[in-house]
């Protein structure tokens, strides 16, 4: 069976199709074009380098008009897009040249008392979430920073300050209502479509489209923290014996840091992100970091308000990309090597407009997998789990592109370099990248290792007619 049109193949033919679903969906949900306001933010990205112009936008508002999108997809093979928050900085992953569905209308939160759980709509972010939460003193396993959409983070596995405590956002999904690839809408969980229940978690939108999850419920207080900036390069060393010390040292799952180093424009500093999930940390919890002198204070707070608090580095506007290595240990040469990466190798980036690097080592319990469900994604109990190491690149000139995408690719390879001579266990060979972070070329066997061939084997029985691959992203 073909794989689908091309956008050369027949620009008009795309409308025809557009229209088709026009008519075909129902009242509450609408299509646009260019130049639409609705169309211009359906199709916006966290980074500009995400954002495609595609022939339509359509937003669906049941799931009963998700499905009868996708049978047209699937009955005319063309290309399309499913786009939630839109945080992706890999292009084509959730925006299309073909259809683009956004998933905006898909808008709520419901929250059960009598069994903890909340059902939490795939267009959201997860600012709304907490905001709908609140009132309640719950919360979910979701993003660190003001945002990210739902979808995408807990499609990709979701790193959480919460992940200490409870595991990942996958962890935490006891069900997924799903517009299969045939259109048909099945609701998931380990007991009713295990093999789909294991793929979905990790494995992004290989197995349909996602509508709506539901989360296990996590107590809420009020939270500690806030955003501590560290300006004097000559204390970096001092601020890194302290994470080393931390990281080995800490054993309460309350506790999370998030460290980064950042540039741009030749201004050099440190951000340190500190969460505490109760309303006051123990006493010296963070001193270590209080004591070298910084710009910032660490309050009482609502965990929304927290969340807002996080810089978010790549900005709405820039270009950009992630990439990621793991490591099974923050060590002082690991840290050193991202402090030198900073304030050397990235120098060439100021005379680039606009641009910036950050570098983000992820100090987790060495517990924080021991909740783990299993899943796509391969995070398994270990005396030395995986952490993630985080590389943002951002600039503003699309002629920049080639030159930020090949650096991100040689700055991951040094690191990568690192933690080999590093780790002399098996795990520092075996590279498992986390999906959320990992570059558009990364290799299906370096984000899911011995998972990909039964990945392979259940999309192929669940989708034999390729439906999935029309659109972007990882695909098994």
């Amino acid at each position: 069976m073909s794989m689908g049109m091309t956008i050369r193949d027949d620009y008009a033919k795309i409308l025809d199709i557009c229209e088709s679903i026009k008519n075909k969906i129902s009242s509450d949900s609408e299509v646009f074009y260019w130049p639409d306001p609705s169309y211009i933010d359906d199709i916006k990205h966290y980074a500009t380098t995400s954002t495609t112009l595609p022939a339509c936008s359509v937003e669906p508002a049941t799931s009963a008009d998700v499905a009868t999108i996708i049978k047209i997809i699937r009955e005319t093979q063309v290309p399309f897009a499913v786009k939630g928050g839109g945080h992706t900085l890999n292009p084509g992953f959730s925006s299309t040249t073909g259809i683009h569905i956004a998933m905006r209308r898909f808008h709520k939160v419901i929250y059960h008392a009598n069994n903890q759980t909340v059902d939490v709509d795939s267009g959201l972010i997860w600012d709304d979430v907490y905001s709908a939460l609140d009132p309640y003193n719950v919360s979910v396993v979701g993003g660190r920073v003001s945002g990210v959409g739902v979808a995408g983070f807990t499609l990709g596995g979701g790193y959480s300050w919460k992940s200490n405590q409870f595991g990942l956002a996958i962890d935490n999904v006891l069900g997924y209502e799903l517009v299969s690839p045939n259109g048909t809408i099945v609701y998931v969980t380990n007991d009713s479509y295990s093999d789909i229940f294991f793929g979905l978690k990790g494995g992004f939108n290989n197995f349909g489209i996602v509508t709506n999850f539901k989360l296990r419920a996590v107590p809420q207080t009020l939270v500690y923290g806030g955003l501590l900036i560290y300006v004097d390069i000559h204390k970096f060393d001092h601020i890194l014996t302290a994470l080393v010390n931390f990281h080995n040292n800490n054993k309460d799952p309350k506790a999370q840091l998030l460290p980064s180093f950042f540039r741009q424009a030749g201004l050099i500093c440190f951000a340190l992100t500190v969460f505490y999930d109760a309303p006051t940390a123990p006493k010296s919890t963070f001193d270590e970091f209080m004591n070298i002198s910084h710009v910032g204070v660490l309050k009482t707070r609502s965990f929304l308000s927290f969340i807002k608090a996080v810089p978010v580095f790549v900005t709405e506007g820039m270009r950009g990309r992630f990439h990621t290595v793991s490591v099974t240990n923050l060590t002082t040469r690991l840290l050193q090597e991202l402090k030198n990466l900073t304030i050397y190798n990235t120098a060439k980036f100021d005379s680039r407009q606009s641009s910036l690097a950050v570098f983000t080592a992820e100090p987790f319990l060495s517990t924080y997998f021991d909740k783990s469900q299993g899943g796509a994604y391969p995070h398994v109990s270990s005396a030395t789990p995986l952490l993630p190491v985080l590389v943002q690149f951002g600039w503003e000139l699309p002629e920049d592109d080639e030159f930020f995408i090949n650096e991100i690719k040689l700055t991951v390879d040094s690191i990568m370099q690192v933690v080999l001579n590093e780790e002399k266990n098996d795990n520092g060979t075996v590279q498992i990248r986390y999906p959320n972070y990992a570059l558009e070329t990364t290799p299906l066997s370096e984000m899911y290792g011995d998972n990909v061939p039964r990945l392979q084997s259940i999309r192929k029985a669940w989708d034999p007619d390729n439906v999935m691959n029309l659109t972007g992203g990882f695909k098994f």
